[in-house]
């Protein structure tokens, strides 16, 4: 099993609605978990402990018919293997999560959802964190849920710009249906009146993946650093932000067509100094950061920093001495989580050391 798939059958465990395969899964996936261990916070543990006595309680309790002790038996042995391997993880790296944390005396939440939108005139509208997006309809903005936020026709047949800052995360709808998620730090800029040669067009500053609606006659057209993105209907992810050196487009479903190079699914096309190149892409990586994750596996040391900064909203020092490019990192960890959780993750690695100040991480050599 992948770990999207193992985060959901822990899903249904949680909830208690495992079947008897799912749980033998759970079982199977315990006996490997050693060597890639799921990173938990003490916090954690207690709850999925308290859930497991207290499961393992009601099913003392309950009556059971003699055809169904075979799989309440089988379901308490997995609670139990599952409550073991949680208690082995924390007991196994309970001194190297302490290291970074009790350097912490404040420690930094996760990024959630935060966005304004700027219209035409200036005016700048902070959007509810408590809302899941945005829809931009023909003279109006309303949140997903219909509640309604704005009705000025006049400002929304103008362009509108959709921003987030470091730290958030925001969904937009457009008013075709094209469905928009904004990373961290991006700028969306949407122009509601088709081009004169009946384009659709959006300019990007960061990254957002898009489902755009389907519409043969209206191509969609994203613009971001020194490239555009024609698109008739498909799924892709664009990350062009000013202060990366690359800019890479990946396509998950239909077709797109970059710079004139058309590009198929599960291709990444990458932009450096102007100069186009098109591989395989690692599209569970790409799409990480949409699914709630940080992938390490593969990643440069320095981009992951980056990521990090911007999600969380903190800024990245590096000693003279931190050996940045000895650090091989794998695994992966909840977007969720915070700050020092990841930082520990990551100094698994070794070659480093994390030291927070503020909201300053400074990268030193492991001594």
């Amino acid at each position: 099993m992948d770990k999207y798939q193992v985060k959901a059958l822990l899903e249904k465990f949680d909830k208690g609605n495992c079947t008897a395969e799912e749980l033998a899964l759970l079982e199977e996936w315990y006996l490997n978990w050693r060597q890639t261990p799921v990173h938990l916070t003490q916090e954690q543990i207690d709850e999925s402990l308290d859930r497991i006595w207290n499961r393992l309680q009601h099913a003392r309790k309950k009556p059971v018919k003699l055809y169904n002790l075979r799989f309440v038996i089988r379901s308490i042995a997995a609670i139990l293997v599952l409550a073991i391997g949680i208690s082995l993880y924390f007991y196994r790296y309970q001194s190297v999560n302490k290291h970074v944390t009790e350097e912490t005396v404040n420690d930094i939440e996760p990024g959630s959802n935060k966005a304004w939108i700027v219209l035409a005139d200036g005016r700048k509208i902070d959007l509810s964190k408590d809302k899941t997006g945005v829809k931009v309809l023909k003279g109006q903005l309303t949140y997903n849920d219909g509640s309604k936020l704005l009705d000025e026709p006049e400002l929304i047949n103008q362009p509108v710009t959709l921003q987030t800052p470091r730290g958030g995360t925001y969904q937009v709808q457009l008013p075709d249906g094209t469905e928009v998620w904004l990373n961290a730090a991006t700028k969306l800029i949407y122009y509601p009146v088709l081009s004169n040669k009946g384009k659709r067009i959006v300019d990007l500053e960061g990254e957002a993946y898009f489902e755009v609606a389907k519409d043969k006659a209206h191509p969609f057209i994203v613009q971001s650093k020194a490239q555009v993105v024609e698109v008739l209907g498909t799924h892709f992810n664009i990350s062009s932000y000013p202060d990366d050196m690359l800019s890479k487009t990946t396509l998950l479903e239909g077709r797109i067509k970059i710079n004139h190079n058309m590009l198929l699914p599960g291709q990444q096309a990458i932009l450096k100094d102007k100069n186009l190149s098109i591989h395989h892409a690692d599209t569970e990586h790409t799409m990480a950061w949409k699914n709630g994750d940080f992938v390490f596996k593969g990643e440069n040391f320095k981009e992951m920093m980056q990521k990090i900064a911007r999600w969380y909203d903190v800024q990245i020092e590096y000693s003279e001495n931190a050996a940045t490019d000895q650090v091989e990192l794998a695994g992966w960890i909840s977007r969720k989580s915070k700050l020092s959780e990841v930082l520990n993750r990551i100094q698994r690695a070794g070659k480093i050391h994390f030291k927070i100040e503020g909201r300053k991480i400074i990268v030193e050599k492991q001594t």
